[in-house]
């Protein structure tokens, strides 16, 4: 894609928002999350959800609380996410061992073999199909600076 192309203001859209970074960003939000939804369902999950199951299955065992916090997802949602994960059997809760009070998280054999051989080919052909129109260095420098961003903002929420 030339800086030219870069350019071209979509017809549908006023000017001034193709120079808005909170409208662009939202709306690449709302694009990738509605391809990468897409690519879940015949999976039986949505992107909420992937990610509680990555988080499960790489960093182990944790409550809803711990999960949420990492994830950015609020308490009343991951109860409603955990309750629809543990209906469809990939998740199930457990005695916490280091306090009996609490319970844990963990993947069912089902969301380990989806978890592990499913779900990353799903996420790479989203990533590969949404960024087509960037070279594999464009690429690179556009998760690097999402990333930092992300990192930046989520330290300085913390504050």
């Amino acid at each position: 894609m030339t800086s030219e192309q870069a350019q071209v203001v979509p017809k549908n859209l006023a000017e001034p928002l193709w120079g808005s970074i909170g409208f662009l960003l939202s709306k690449a939000a709302d694009q990738v999350e509605s391809q990468f939804a897409t690519a879940l369902g015949p999976h039986g999950i949505t992107p909420r959800e992937y990610g509680i199951l990555t988080t499960i299955a790489r960093r182990g065992p944790q409550s809803q609380q711990q999960i949420g916090s990492q994830i950015g997802i609020d308490r009343t949602t991951m109860v409603n996410l955990v309750d629809s994960l543990e209906e469809s059997g990939l998740v199930e809760r457990v005695r916490d061992a280091k306090d009996r009070r609490r319970y844990a998280l963990t993947l069912s054999p089902a969301a380990e073999k989806l978890v592990h051989k499913t779900l990353p080919v799903v996420d790479a052909e989203t990533h590969d199909q949404y960024l087509a129109p960037l070279t594999a260095a464009e690429r690179d420098t556009l998760v690097d600076l999402i990333r930092r961003l992300v990192a930046h903002n989520a330290d300085n929420a913390a504050r």
